[in-house]
């Protein structure tokens, strides 16, 4: 799977996950009434780096249920094009993300009740990534290289509804799949070279940046509208977006 893109993963992993999925729930009978579960987003490995995210649900009443969820993520390294500079390896990144989504089990079209089958929920969340890069510029003319950090904050805050599945699989474990959630997202860039190296053109720089950015996560295409990016300035935008994922878990 290395040579494929990042939706063609998810694709394949959901194909499995169902495969397997529908001979376990074949073998088994009725499940046991557990209310709790927990659950390891692994989905969210193939997107970001170093994913750690893990969610708990509980069941509120019949076919209902709450879900929260949270973790730490690091955004991915993308190469930027800048004449007479690069991207050197020392970087410092770091982020988390946090929501809920309250489940409504359709007992109309479920055999069994909550926390399996089909559900329909709205949604919340929050995703924050924080990057701290050294860019190195050679001096075209004496060959002199200096270095600068390039220090950004990126945040997601998106309110959607989800369609989903979840399996329970020989009672006590579960495969989590979102499937659809469109949602509302707003988005905001706030990014900054922390000194000024002379013949390096910060808002140049910065611009080629966000156009790397752009052309790697095409959701955040219109960070900075027509006008550009501005020296040290944040850009916000409200822009339509997009969750799905795969989770495992343990019910108890």
């Amino acid at each position: 799977m290395k040579n494929l893109t990042t939706p063609f993963r998810i694709t394949f992993i959901f194909v499995a996950v169902f495969l397997i999925s529908s001979n376990a729930l074949f073998a088994q009978g009725s499940p046991r009434d557990f209310k709790n579960s927990v659950k390891f987003n692994v989905s969210n490995m193939l997107l970001y780096d170093n994913s750690y995210q893990f969610a708990y649900e509980r069941v509120m009443k019949k076919n209902q249920t709450l879900n929260v969820f949270g973790g730490y993520q690091e955004f991915k390294l993308f190469t930027v094009d800048i004449d007479n500079a690069n991207f050197s390896k020392n970087n410092n990144r770091n982020g988390y993300s946090v929501g809920a989504d309250y489940r409504f089990y359709l007992g109309s079209v479920n055999k069994y009740s909550a926390p399996r089958g089909v559900y329909l929920a709205p949604f919340v969340s929050f995703f924050q990534f924080k990057t701290d890069r050294e860019l190195l510029y050679t001096n075209p003319d004496n060959g002199a290289v200096s270095s600068t950090n390039f220090i950004s904050k990126l945040n997601m805050t998106n309110f959607g509804g989800e369609l989903g599945y979840q399996f329970v699989l020989w009672d006590r474990f579960v495969v989590d799949c979102i499937l659809f959630g469109p949602s509302i997202t707003r988005y905001s860039f706030n990014a900054k070279l922390d000194n000024d190296i002379p013949g390096l053109d910060e808002n140049e720089t910065l611009q080629k940046i966000i156009e790397a950015l752009k052309d790697k996560y095409p959701n955040i295409g219109d960070l900075t509208g027509d006008e550009g990016f501005q020296k040290k300035g944040v850009q916000s935008i409200t822009a339509v977006g997009f969750r799905y994922s795969i989770s495992i878990g343990y019910r108890f």
